[in-house]
């Protein structure tokens, strides 16, 4: 961020963190049986990692704003956003029955598709991707961008720090 300051950006978002709730992680968390998950299905302890981290990125980009008083430095809060959004996702028409599995993906542990990834040859894809959560395990859908933005911009409530 800096550097791109330093290069003359005068208005910067920086987004934080997803909190660690996609398939592909939760796919790898579950071989461990004292894995423990929070209200929303994801590893705590790894979100409270998350958390910290996203703590700390703020407290720097706060030592920014100190450095650099005449650029704008907007902080997307991705972590409570994407919690918003598993929170009311029935609110918001996402199939709650699927919380967890991607879009696009097999029959397997949250339809994760590996080696081979969506887009493939023989991948399968849902025919809505706007009722999932999850694209393909790694990404959330269009649609949850779209929430998270109306989120962080302030349309179902202000998460973005200036």
């Amino acid at each position: 961020m800096k550097e791109l300051i330093q290069l003359g950006a005068s208005q910067v978002v920086v987004p934080g963190n997803f909190p660690r709730c996609f398939p592909a992680f939760l796919a790898v968390a579950k071989k461990n049986r004292l894995t423990v998950y929070d209200d929303f299905g994801c590893v705590k302890s790894v979100n409270n990692l998350t958390s910290y981290e996203n703590d700390d990125l703020q407290g720097a980009l706060n030592s920014l704003r100190i450095e650099f008083p005449n650029t704008v430095i907007l902080y997307a809060d991705y972590y409570n956003a994407f919690l918003s959004v598993l929170r009311q996702a029935a609110i918001f028409g996402f199939d709650t029955e699927k919380l967890f599995i991607p879009c696009c993906g097999d029959d397997g542990v949250y339809n994760i598709f590996l080696p081979t990834f969506c887009g493939g040859l023989g991948v399968p894809v849902c025919p809505n991707p706007n009722v999932r959560i999850h694209w393909d395990g790694i990404h959330p859908t269009q649609e949850v961008y779209r929430r998270m933005f109306e989120i962080i911009i302030g349309n179902l409530g202000i998460n973005c720090v200036q």
